[in-house]
């Protein structure tokens, strides 16, 4: 039977049309981003690629389910075989999306908040069909990347993703160490007068660890300077409330009738803006940039309801609180026969684009993805790093962070910190002897949220105003001062710098560099050459890396094999490859004769679907329509 006759048998007249892309063509119609096959397949039944390195699996939506969910649900993957889990995420952040999937159902559409004048809207919708257009630097792991239009015409520079679960983890506690010194009845907000003069300020690492310590003033509780907003630094997204705590949803100034105080949310990623939101976690992060970048609109209820309308939404399956901010265009209100949300927003025919599932795992991948590597620390850079310090770089740039252990179940709420919830730490250093940089898995429980010190990172997340030549006009003519303090981890892999990627040399960001910085920034252009040469030298070293080419000790034997068996196959030199880390270890095809006669070995796999789980129950999509079957079987009862 076609696959659109069958899809209308299931629901009546009034749903026909309820999908469109993947579950309305025949498999030899519906655009693929998937090379599975092998040497000996046939290239147009199965595209090959025998470097391995491309998506391999059908696009089925995943299903979203708590840790001790059946097999195949997202929960059930992250306690079972969390490396394929990850690798699913991954594919998903490199995955080229097609119409058929429902990219680009409002291509070049303006969108996004509204500026100052009420009308303008921050940019333009579905322009890409991967996250991996943007995020290039390295290429398959979520890099650096372009310059795009966002806010105004001199536009947004793309940030990297690695070590962003870490960041998002920080972001939390810090929220928490904020509300802490302000809320001193411990109700949950801040009311007025409450702690007005009282400062804001964080310390970086606790008493006993190692690294440069630093107090980090996010401002005052009060609206001291009686703008009607609270002096607290614009990192901080202000819910208003009423006398008993609960968000009021339209109000924007404490002056606003019934507002009695406040609550936050700490929004680490992003750039800034002058108001309203940017996503405060990479769940919510992931859910926008899917809609806006690439139309797939994403149906989540974890991101999208408020159980107690105090500005956060639900917990998601890996342990991250959401924020009703981050709420996602597809609420789900309307569902067809099969219990698939029939919101379609916009109205492109594909219904479900992202699942909550979807949000699960790409989530998992970035939660865990690695953090940057150092190179070697010569005599030079460690001068350079000194010279940071001394010139007063580093009160910013706050070299490092301690994540608390996890405390969920404290009394006091401002001391429920999450703690380390990744399932593994990738330990990146240089080799003594050679100078590359080699890695070494760590594994990490991810339910006993552990402490962790996060070395490296170099910012305070505070937005700071550094001077006139980084101010932005918006589309409407407005100006942006304030913007986030840019991490300096992985700022050695490449130009261009700044919000705006106007900087296209390290020496070029730094004499920018003006406002609140303007004292760090003469301190530098002071110096002797040989010490600007210094400080250059120590930021080029922190870099980026492929996690694909790194060296790495995976199995946890002290040692990097030079030849690594897996599943019975050499699989040349060890290194960071998740499949050969999954509950059924991929197994690759080893040495074929390719079309030039040479032989080659191929990384092509020989048992695909046992090592991904095609075949579990939650992952199972036999009549490939985009949807578990066993989902459908369940409704249908």
């Amino acid at each position: 039977m076609p696959m659109l006759k069958k899809l209308a048998c299931l629901a009546g007249a009034a749903s026909i049309c309820a999908l469109v892309s993947l579950s309305s063509f025949s498999d030899d119609l519906v655009p693929s981003p998937e090379r599975p096959g092998n040497s000996n397949d046939d290239p147009i039944k199965k595209p090959k690629d025998l470097s391995g390195r491309s998506i391999k699996c059908p696009r089925v939506r995943a299903v979203s389910a708590g840790w001790d969910g059946e097999e195949g649900t997202t929960g059930w993957l992250f306690k079972n075989d969390p490396w394929m889990a990850y690798q699913r995420g991954r594919e998903e952040f490199i995955r080229e999306f097609s119409a058929a999937d429902g990219a680009f159902g409002e291509a070049g559409k303006m969108a996004g908040l509204v500026l100052e004048d009420q009308t303008s809207k921050i940019m333009t919708r579905d322009h890409v069909a991967s996250c991996t257009m943007c995020h290039n630097v390295p290429f398959r792991d979520g890099g650096a990347g372009v310059t795009f239009f966002k806010n105004g015409g001199t536009g947004r520079n793309t940030t990297h993703t690695f070590g962003s679960g870490l960041q998002e983890t920080l972001g939390w506690q810090l929220r928490l160490k904020i509300l802490e010194k302000g809320d001193l009845n411990r109700d949950g907000w801040i009311a007025k007068g409450e702690a007005d003069r009282v400062r804001a300020v964080v310390e970086n690492l606790t008493p006993g660890i190692d690294g440069e310590h630093v107090s980090v003033d996010f401002g005052a509780y009060g609206d001291l300077d009686k703008n009607g907003k609270p002096d607290i630094n614009p990192i901080c997204l202000i819910h208003y409330v009423d006398a008993d705590g609960k968000r009021i949803s339209w109000a924007r100034n404490l002056t606003d009738d019934g507002v009695a105080g406040y609550t936050i949310e700490f929004q680490i990623f992003g750039w800034g803006h002058r108001k309203g939101a940017v996503a405060s976690t990479l769940r919510a992060f992931s859910a926008n940039a899917y809609d806006m970048h690439t139309g797939l609109q994403a149906y989540d209820p974890i991101l999208s309801e408020e159980p107690n309308n105090d500005g956060l939404a639900g917990i998601s399956v890996p342990g991250m609180p959401q924020f009703i901010s981050g709420r996602t265009r597809d609420r789900g209100v309307v569902k067809d026969a099969r219990g698939v949300s029939r919101e379609d927003p916009d109205r492109d025919g594909t219904l479900e684009e992202i699942t909550s599932g979807d949000l699960d795992l790409i989530e998992w991948f970035q939660m865990n993805h690695p953090s940057p590597a150092e190179k070697t620390r010569t005599a030079l850079r460690e001068t350079g790093r000194k010279l940071m310090t001394s010139a007063g770089c580093t009160s910013c740039h706050v070299p490092d962070w301690h994540l608390e252990a996890g405390d969920a179940g404290n009394k006091d709420y401002t001391k429920r910190y999450l703690g380390d919830r990744r399932f593994f730490n990738l330990n990146v250093a240089p080799n003594p002897q050679t100078g590359r940089l080699e890695g070494r898995v760590e594994k990490r429980d991810p339910l006993k949220r552990e402490s962790f010190t996060i070395r490296g990172v170099y910012s305070d997340f505070a937005h700071h105003d550094v001077g006139p030549a980084f101010h932005q006009m918006q589309f409407d003519g407005s100006i942006l001062k304030k913007f986030r303090t840019a991490p300096l981890w992985g700022v050695g892999s490449g130009a261009p710098y700044g919000h705006d990627g106007a900087s296209l040399d390290l020496d070029e960001a730094i004499r920018r560099h003006g406002g609140e910085a303007d004292a760090s920034s003469k301190a530098y252009v002071a110096m002797s050459e040989d010490d600007r040469e210094a400080i250059l030298a120590f930021l080029r070293g922190l870099v980026l890396f492929s996690c694909d080419d790194l060296p790495c000790d995976v199995d946890g034997d002290g040692k990097i094999a030079d030849n690594f068996i897996v599943a019975g196959q050499d699989t040349g030199p060890e290194r960071l490859n998740p499949e050969w880390l999954f509950r059924i270890p991929a197994r690759i095809e080893g040495m074929v004769v390719n079309p030039d006669g040479v032989k080659v070995k191929s990384f092509a796999l020989t048992n695909l679907e046992d090592a991904y789980g095609a075949k579990l129950k939650w992952l199972r999509d036999d009549d490939r329509d985009g949807f578990p079957d066993a989902r459908f079987a369940a409704n249908s009862k």
